[in-house]
């Protein structure tokens, strides 16, 4: 049992003629508890970002850039880069803007909105991410093996045999990126999920309060 329940619980069992504990104290441990998950929201999402730049300079040297040019999707990764930084840095602002407005001190019914803005603006954002890599990807793939040229070279780039066939070699491309969007996914919902579910908890407590 956290100490909110301890709270509740007290404040449910006790004599009210003597007023010890109040709504206002279990609400501003819920404002409390609230600002610190959304916080913990933004610095999840910016560590996100730089975990990207991180992968994104292991896969920027010389070898992949060759690679890229060889196969003519080096402006395409360019673009797509651009975009996937775009849209995390908009929404990082969006996360701290949650925050900075969650923080404020308001009443129950605004925490409430924020709360529930804050729930959607995450939702949002797993849901452009999941649905911009599965995209993305299929383009990219398309691309590469739209030309026998593309499908030779990463043949030879993968060590895959030369008389493996072509089909085999999409099927098992496909499969993995499903087991990629599988992982983010598992990863959006355990670490997101988490936050979003106490959030959603915080919602209905003070929904309680309210009535």
């Amino acid at each position: 049992m956290d100490e909110l329940d301890k709270l509740k619980d007290a404040w449910k069992s006790q004599d009210y003629s003597k007023d010890k504990i109040s709504t206002s104290d279990i609400y501003k441990m819920l404002h409390a508890k609230s600002s610190s998950y959304v916080k913990w929201i933004f610095y999840i999402s910016v560590l996100e970002f730089l975990l990207v730049i991180i992968l994104n300079l292991v896969f920027d040297n010389e070898k992949y850039l060759k690679l890229y040019d060889e196969m003519g999707i080096h402006n395409l990764i360019i673009i797509v880069s651009v975009i996937s930084y775009g849209i995390m840095i908009v929404f990082m602002y969006l996360f701290y803007k949650n925050y900075r407005k969650i923080c404020g001190d308001a009443d129950a019914k605004t925490l409430m909105q924020n709360i529930f803005r804050t729930r959607k603006t995450v939702k949002s954002y797993i849901y452009f991410n999941i649905s911009f890599f599965a995209i993305t990807s299929f383009i990219l793939f398309y691309h590469i093996f739209s030309s026998d040229k593309n499908i030779s070279i990463y043949k030879m780039t993968s060590n895959v045999p030369e008389d493996f066939s072509t089909t085999y070699l999409i099927i098992g491309i496909v499969v993995t990126m499903i087991l990629f969007i599988g992982i983010f996914l598992l990863f959006y919902r355990v670490i997101y999920g988490i936050l979003l579910r106490r959030l959603k908890r915080n919602y209905k407590e003070l929904k309680q309060l309210e009535n």
